[in-house]
């Protein structure tokens, strides 16, 4: 999108989708960790664990699916579709720096999660053979036979 429209235009649709997320991290529990580029990161469970268990899995996921459907593309006009990848696993967190400090999340649940996301499909949600292990029997998941993500 960069090469072809203007910035004020890309920051408009960037921002646009991103207050769409914005609005479900407290319905869903989650917290939303950084955007970087047109990547957006949330996590759950980071300071107390779902009730339930997998409640922002369950439903977050495809509520950002259709949160980001409502979104048009300033390209084509087509809704947006997005790649969602899910991991779950320990993470380090903790704020880091002294100019602009950030809470930051480390370790290779982070990095899984970022290869569920980038091998996905756009319009599905990409989980993780651990993820799976925990929502296999809810009803909607299907598997795809394994992909291979290598670290």
């Amino acid at each position: 999108m960069c090469k072809v429209l203007p910035p004020r235009v890309v920051m408009a649709f960037l921002n646009t989708l991103f207050t769409r997320f914005d609005a479900m991290l407290d319905f869903y529990r989650v917290y939303k960790v950084e955007t970087i580029g047109d990547c957006y990161m949330v996590a759950g469970g980071l300071i107390r664990e779902d009730e339930d268990g997998m409640a922002a899995v369950q439903g977050g996921g495809t509520a950002m699916l259709r949160a980001a459907a409502c979104v048009r593309l300033p390209t084509t006009g087509a809704p947006v579709k997005i790649r969602v990848g899910i991991h779950s696993g320990p993470v380090v967190s903790g704020v880091v720096g002294t100019r602009m400090p950030r809470f930051c999340l480390f370790g290779d649940t982070v990095n899984t999660a970022s290869r569920m996301e980038s091998t996905g499909v756009p319009g599905s949600i990409h989980v993780s053979e651990d993820t799976y292990g925990m929502l296999q029997q809810e009803p909607g998941w299907q598997s795809t036979g394994g992909i291979e993500v290598s670290p």
